[in-house]
Parts: structure tokens; C-alpha cells; sequence
């Protein structure tokens, strides 16, 4: 049994600083443009117009360069959930949400079908 005093290591997945344009929607509403600050495995950060409460599900559309993915430019859909809302701390400052993927799909650019 654990102590109150031991420390509980969680694993968290590399981030990587990188710049994307991106689209979000909530529960199947309109696609908003966005940019993402950071991503990783698990995650990541984007600006966004206005906050989202948290556990709220997503949908993220993230162009993925070629330099990336080591082929052609691909776009993939995510689904997930709002986890933190970054307020602004001033006027040149963006409002952020910190979402986390909790699955994804590879979309067909031409139709916009999951492949």
C-alpha cells in the first residue's frame, strides 16, 4: 500500500512546438479554423474563438505536413475531449484549449471521406 507521501510518476508523451492550421467542432456543429500551438501523441493545443467547459468532446481536422508523415500531405480527424481552457492574459494573448485525442482516422482529401 502507498503512502501519502509517495510520488506517482505519469507518464507524458513528447510535444512537439508546431504550427498547423486546424478546424474544430463540438457535438457535430460547425467547423471553426484554428492553428495548433503544440502537439503530441496524445494531444494537443490550439487556439480557439471562445472557451469550451472541460470534458466537453470534440472533433479536430489536422492537416498533416509532408514532412511529418514522409509522404504526401495527409489530413486526419480526431476525436476527443476539452481537458484545459488557457484564458488570455491580455490583448495579444489567445484564448487556448488543451484537448486530448482519444481516437483518430485518416481522411481521403478529395471527399472528405474517413478512409
Amino acid at each position: 500500500m502507498a503512502s501519502a507521501n509517495t510520488l506517482t510518476y505519469r507518464y507524458r508523451a513528447q510535444r512537439f512546438n508546431l504550427q498547423m492550421a486546424m478546424r474544430y467542432r463540438l457535438s457535430n456543429g460547425e467547423w471553426s479554423d484554428s492553428s495548433t500551438e503544440n502537439i503530441s501523441r496524445s494531444g494537443v493545443l490550439f487556439r480557439a474563438r471562445e472557451p469550451v467547459p472541460a470534458n466537453t468532446q470534440i472533433e479536430l481536422r489536422v492537416r498533416m505536413p509532408w514532412e511529418l508523415t514522409g509522404a504526401r500531405a495527409a489530413e486526419v480527424l480526431c476525436r476527443g475531449r476539452v481537458v484545459r481552457v488557457i484564458l488570455p492574459l491580455g490583448e495579444d494573448s489567445p484564448l487556448a484549449l488543451a484537448a486530448s485525442i482519444q481516437d483518430y482516422r485518416f481522411v481521403n482529401n478529395r471527399d472528405g471521406a474517413v478512409a
